[in-house]
């Protein structure tokens, strides 16, 4: 507790000039967080919890990171890679074989990479509509998640397996199907077990945080409070895809893990697991994706929102420096000024990082 203490007082605070981007674009809060290798460098938020609300959020609280949870995903199957229960070459049907005779022959080459990549040519499942129809898929959590992993597989491709990149949120179920195949353990006890208790990760849980709601934006722009506890909740099979929630603070410690891989010293992963998973394919890496941003090459970056918050982060290793933004809204103009303030910091802190 006192080396915490002593990290996060020499970190800068970000609130001040946080708050002041949050006013200019009408956001209800945002949160940012800046980490070298060595630790937290900066970080803050501002804001209220929802609209109308006197409460204040603070860099404890934690926001919905939607997508940005793939990576999380990625990293667990980094981890069964080292382990040798999984390969970045195995096919979907080496741990399903049973499904050989049930799926469309299209995806017999699939492999874990493919999947992680969206080279999988599975269909996106990120719009309401394609989940009109669905058959139910009773039983625990696991059960649900490879029925509707199956499912999908006896679905036509949306394009050729291996033949382009097509971004697919079944594609991560199916690779958690996958992991819950060969280590009979489910997606959650992993990133429990393996990602959030290892690097203490306090704030961190799945579905939406309780404390900070989400803010759904109309045409026009107006932001709508959506209730935690509503309706409007993600399928539980789909968590690997897109349902986790933390704090930047603890999300920076997720960038930092890999980071630290990046350049060379084992974390969570090895430096050479790190390696792979990072290198560019087609137009993504491995569970993150692969861009230059701000004129730095080779940086690792995501992007997630389920409608109601919208989060950024971005990993330079060769800058020594990764930056987790998220706001509790969506719309164009959460997601612009986040990765405008993604941008910003990254750029601000790379610069210094090499002093």
């Amino acid at each position: 507790m006192i080396a915490a203490a002593l990290l996060f007082a020499t970190a800068i605070d970000l609130a001040a000039e946080l708050n002041a981007v949050a006013q200019a674009a009408h956001l209800p809060a945002i949160q940012a967080t800046v980490t070298r290798s060595s630790g937290i460098v900066a970080h803050g938020a501002a804001g209220i919890v929802k609209l109308g609300s006197a409460k204040t959020v603070t860099s404890d609280d934690a926001f919905h990171i939607g997508s940005c949870s793939k990576p999380f995903t990625a990293t667990i199957v980094a981890m069964l890679v080292e382990e040798k229960r999984l390969r970045w070459d195995t096919r979907i049907l080496d741990v399903f074989p049973e499904w050989k005779t049930t799926t469309d022959a299209a995806y017999a080459p699939v492999s874990v990479a493919d999947l992680l990549s969206h080279e999988s040519g599975l269909p996106p499942f990120d719009d309401d509509t394609e989940f009109v129809g669905l058959p139910p898929f009773p039983g625990s959590t696991v059960e649900r998640r490879r029925a509707f992993a199956h499912y999908v597989l006896t679905r036509p491709p949306a394009i050729p397996p291996r033949s382009g990149y097509k971004y697919s949120n079944a594609g991560f179920v199916v690779v958690a199907a996958m992991i819950e195949r060969v280590s009979g353990r489910s997606w959650e006890w992993w990133v429990q077990n393996r990602i959030f208790l290892p690097l203490k990760m306090h704030s961190a849980g799945f579905g939406w945080p309780a404390r900070v709601y989400g803010h759904e934006s109309a045409e026009d722009g107006k932001l709508t409070p959506v209730d935690p506890k509503g309706t409007y909740q993600l399928q539980d099979f789909l968590a690997p895809a897109g349902d986790l929630h933390m704090s930047t603070d603890d999300l920076c410690a997720f960038l930092r893990a890999h980071l630290r891989a990046m350049r060379g010293e084992k974390t969570i992963i090895s430096p050479a697991t790190a390696a792979a998973m990072h290198t560019k394919r087609l137009r993504s890496a491995l569970g993150f994706g692969s861009a230059t941003v701000a004129g730095f090459d080779e940086v690792a970056t995501y992007s997630g929102s389920a409608d109601t918050f919208f989060t950024v982060i971005a990993i330079a290793a060769k800058q020594d420096v990764a930056v987790a933004v998220s706001t509790n809204a969506a719309g164009e103009s959460a997601q612009k000024t986040v990765g405008r303030v993604l941008t910003d910091l990254l750029v601000r802190h790379a610069s210094s990082s090499n002093n």
